[in-house]
């Protein structure tokens, strides 16, 4: 494609060099080969594109989309703001594929992930051809493509749109961060069906504030993206995005009156029993995963399974068959009777909704492993601690990916909201190992805040470990 057929008019401030050079490829990150790529200009939190042609060029890049002219001879289209016309530019390439996928998009500050997976298992069961973009990886026609954000980067993401629409998918369920919405990451997709689980703290360092973290997420649920939305109002905050004009919803809840709901919950220590209303289609669910939340979770799956035209034998079969997400509740049984489970649960909300669950189910000790990443939001790290001595009879905190922080500063930040005893090791392995020594028959260890990460990223470097292997290895 030429390199100026990617624009309309309008949409170039400027110009230099031959704008009719072929475009083979679409680059954002100058480190990475590609063949006669597009190079994206960006400024970004931490670095400018601008600043780094040279390196885009030795690896492959014919062309530039800048915001202000750089010292180059290749061609240069200059616009207004790189990252919001990237994914407009990225469609284009294309073909206009965002018109051939059918898209479903869950945000919220928990639940995406398992959500995102039961919807997905839901329309394979019923026959239909759908992909899966979220926090653990891309998976389509049984391959896994590993990815390092919940959304991918812009030209990441359209690339692997376009592998999907190769390989035949019609339906695309996506994981969608509040960083994608403020990054302009999703312009130019319409979704079918837009979903939000709940807003609770995270990601302060960016956001600065509750109010414009819970704001980004509405402007998702708007009719600019999403056809219609499902949203949640037993959340505080989500059910207040019923009051706002330019939003198509469904409302869905367990508490307060929904247009799809459950009730009669039954809590047992190796799943949940409920019953379920969606859109007067009546279901009676034997879940094999624990904890209220994860009745939020098919709740919310099923309702956009049925908005899809799934079979309600698709819909039972798929939770009633549910099998564990990769890092959320996982349980292993340890040989001494002591039970691990391993959660992704990073923010307040998330450990305290999890930590609640396992105390009510907990005959014996409940014993907590966590830390905070650094380099992220420090307001929740006092609030975490305090948390955990809210419900855990033992706490030990320790390293969770502190990137470029002193890991010691971090976990003095946890241990400011702590009431009471707890241990310190700094060693993740070690302290969980640590946790597996102390318990005892009946005893309740939770592993939080990395999940199914399978690597510790220090000082810019990502050394592989995973929780489940130190499960794994003391099993054993």
């Amino acid at each position: 494609m030429r390199l100026i057929d990617l624009f309309k008019e309008k949409e170039i401030l400027d110009f230099r060099g031959d704008t009719n050079t072929e475009i083979l490829s679409l680059s954002q990150k100058a480190d990475k080969k590609c063949e006669r790529g597009l190079f994206f200009c960006i400024k970004g939190i931490s670095g400018d594109g601008h600043d780094y042609i040279l390196k885009a060029i030795k690896n492959g890049c014919v062309a530039l989309v800048v915001e202000r002219f750089v010292d180059s001879e290749l061609p240069q289209i200059l616009v207004k703001k790189v990252r919001n016309i990237m994914p407009v530019l990225c469609n284009r390439f294309y073909n206009n594929i965002t018109k051939k996928l059918t898209f479903i998009g869950i945000t919220g500050t928990n639940g995406k992930t398992t959500t995102s997976e039961i919807v997905y298992n839901m329309l394979l069961l019923d026959g239909k051809k759908a992909g899966l973009i979220g926090t653990n990886g891309i998976k389509f026609n049984g391959d896994i493509f590993k990815t390092h954000m919940t959304t991918p980067d812009t030209v990441d993401l359209f690339y692997y749109l376009n592998l999907m629409m190769i390989s035949g998918i019609k339906y695309v369920v996506m994981e969608v961060s509040a960083h994608a919405i403020s990054l302009k990451k999703l312009e130019g997709i319409k979704f079918e069906i837009g979903a939000i689980t709940n807003i609770s703290e995270d990601h302060l360092d960016y956001f600065h504030t509750m109010k414009d973290y819970s704001l980004t997420k509405l402007k998702f649920l708007k009719k600019k993206y999403c056809k219609v939305s499902l949203i949640n109002v037993d959340d505080e905050v989500t059910k207040l995005f019923t009051k706002v004009k330019g939003i198509n919803y469904v409302t869905y809840g367990i508490i307060n009156p929904a247009k799809v709901f459950a009730c009669d919950e039954v809590q047992e220590t190796n799943g949940i029993k409920f019953l379920m209303n969606i859109f007067d289609n009546v279901f009676d669910v034997n879940l094999k995963l624990i904890g209220r939340f994860n009745v939020y979770n098919a709740l919310l799956a099923s309702s956009i399974a049925k908005m899809l035209g799934v079979s309600n034998y698709a819909i039972i079969k798929t939770l009633n068959n549910l099998k564990q997400v990769d890092g959320r509740m996982n349980v292993y049984y340890l040989k001494n009777g002591a039970t691990a489970v391993i959660d992704y649960a990073h923010t307040p909300d998330g450990l305290e909704k999890v930590l609640k669950e396992l105390k009510s189910l907990c005959v014996g000790k409940l014993i907590v492993v966590f830390g905070c990443g650094g380099n992220r939001d420090k307001i929740k790290r006092p609030i975490m601690g305090k948390i955990a001595s809210q419900y855990a009879d033992e706490i030990i905190i320790t390293n969770d990916n502190s990137r470029d922080e002193d890991k010691l500063i971090i976990a003095k930040d946890i241990i400011k909201g702590i009431e009471g005893n707890f241990r310190l090791e700094l060693d993740r392995a070690k302290a969980i190992n640590l946790a597996f020594n102390i318990s005892q028959d009946k005893d309740i260890i939770l592993l939080a805040g990395k999940g199914a990460e399978d690597y510790m990223e220090i000082k810019g470097k990502r050394i592989p470990f995973s929780d489940k292997n130190e499960i794994l290895k003391y099993i054993k």
